[in-house]
């Protein structure tokens, strides 16, 4: 597994903070979190290899002191670190750095070089006429084929390059030699070829500050899948900043890296979706609230409501948050912060392999509940002869671990079998030994009294 690591002491307003990057397959990370907790003063720490006055230039002379320190383990690369310099009032290393081109850092607006281009371009406008009037450009294959995946459209097919000097500058040619500049496009799909340009570089690590400027939500939601080959035909591995929910619902599992600041503590490690929907944009406006760790076990929670008929008099929202971990977290912040609603207004359902474990970790007002079974999944997984009996058992190599097969042997029944979420939570209700009776009364009183 492909990690980086980071450690930002004393710089704008980060005191202290340790950051260790594990990639998912997809070589994507996607970092996220409020305003002003140190997002960007993270994609700037990366940025000092080409750039040493880089904070000093954006935040002004007084972010950097005498213990500011950035010190890096990138993979692949030697370890290297920046000290404050008193002299030159600004960052300085006396380690071997890595190589201009090597780690990219796009900074959001206005810094970064996506939103230089627009002068760029009109700078070589009399060369990119006299290119066009010699015909020398080509089609932009591989372009167009990224912006086609993200819009789901031909538009682009008649999408052209042309080089000037060090610079390759993309058209459409209309009748008569008119032709549309790339700075003429729609500003979401400008930037998208200024993605396109970064993630292209071949660099081993890019950084992007604000990927989702002017991205329409189909875009965001088509981006991820896009980038994923780019990166693995260059071999490059890509940590972006988003706002994005759309984009949030795309990201790989473990993918997802929420920065939040807690009490005089900020720390910077990988979230659950449902932890960084629920922190982030609180969902407020529900009467009632039902946490659980995963969304197979919220996908069941909502089974239940459906199939036992439960008259829901309170409005309520489900949310999985992934691990009890995470759960408790979050629950311990709504019962300090109200993120959600009162206390008394939260159930937390979790299966019954953590159930005890989060009972001893959390003493809160919060009430937490169990289901009947250790963990749906793993339970299918394990009685699979006596359940699912007339269904043949898969044909790839499953794994020796329990709870990775049963994740694998769901998905595969979901995906290469057929079946829907609620066959497989019918076939757990109905089995013999487990009964649901208690759990789904108390779901009943809370969402009715």
């Amino acid at each position: 597994m492909i990690r980086d690591k980071v450690s930002i002491r004393g710089v704008n307003n980060i005191q202290s903070l340790d950051i260790e990057f594990e990639y998912p397959d997809s070589r994507i990370i996607v970092v996220t979190g409020r305003n002003g907790v140190g997002k960007t003063t993270v994609i700037k720490s990366f940025g000092l290899p080409s750039e040493p006055n880089i904070f000093t230039k954006t935040y002004g002379d007084d972010v950097l002191s005498g213990a500011s320190l950035a010190a890096f383990e990138l993979s692949g690369m030697n370890p290297f670190s920046f000290h404050f310099n008193p002299d030159l009032r600004a960052f300085d290393s006396r380690d071997s750095i890595p190589n201009d081109g090597e780690v990219v850092a796009e900074l959001p607006i206005p810094y970064g070089a996506r939103f230089q281009q627009f002068s760029k371009i009109a700078k070589y406008d009399e060369e990119l006429k006299i290119n066009i009037a010699s015909s020398d450009y080509g089609s932009a294959i591989d372009l167009i084929k990224f912006l086609s995946e993200v819009y789901s459209t031909d538009k682009f097919d008649g999408l052209l390059a042309t080089r000037i000097g060090n610079n390759e500058f993309y058209f459409i040619l209309k009748d008569d030699d008119y032709y549309i500049r790339e700075d003429h496009f729609s500003s979401g799909e400008f930037f998208l070829i200024q993605l396109y340009r970064l993630i292209s570089t071949g660099a081993s690590l890019i950084l992007v500050d604000e990927l989702d400027v002017a991205l329409d939500a189909v875009a965001q939601v088509n981006l991820y899948s896009a980038i994923k080959p780019i990166l693995k035909a260059r071999d490059s591995r890509l940590i972006v900043v988003s706002h994005s929910l759309a984009f949030f619902s795309t990201v790989d599992e473990d993918g997802l890296y929420y920065l939040e600041r807690t009490g005089d503590q900020i720390l910077l490690e990988a979230r659950s979706f449902g932890y960084v929907k629920s922190d982030l944009f609180g969902f407020r406006g529900y009467d009632r609230y039902i946490l659980t760790e995963d969304p197979v076990l919220e996908g069941f929670i909502e089974f239940l409501i459906r199939h036992y008929s439960i008259d829901c008099h309170y409005q309520h929202i489900t949310i999985g948050v992934a691990g009890d971990n995470q759960l408790k977290m979050i629950v311990d912040k709504n019962d300090t912060q109200q993120i959600f609603t009162s206390s008394d207004k939260v159930l937390c359902v979790v299966d019954g392999d953590v159930f005890l474990g989060l009972k001893q970790k959390y003493d809160g007002p919060t009430r937490i509940l169990s289901t009947p079974v250790d963990d749906l999944e793993s339970y299918l997984y394990l009685n699979r002869n006596v359940l699912l009996s007339d269904v043949e058992l898969p044909n790839y190599q499953e794994s020796a671990k329990v709870k990775q097969a049963s994740k694998s042997y769901w998905k595969w029944l979901l995906k290469d079998r057929g079946f829907s979420t609620d066959e497989l939570y019918r076939v757990i209700i109905d089995a013999e030994g487990v009964d649901v009776a208690p759990l789904t009364e108390e779901i009943r009183g809370f969402l009715r009294r």
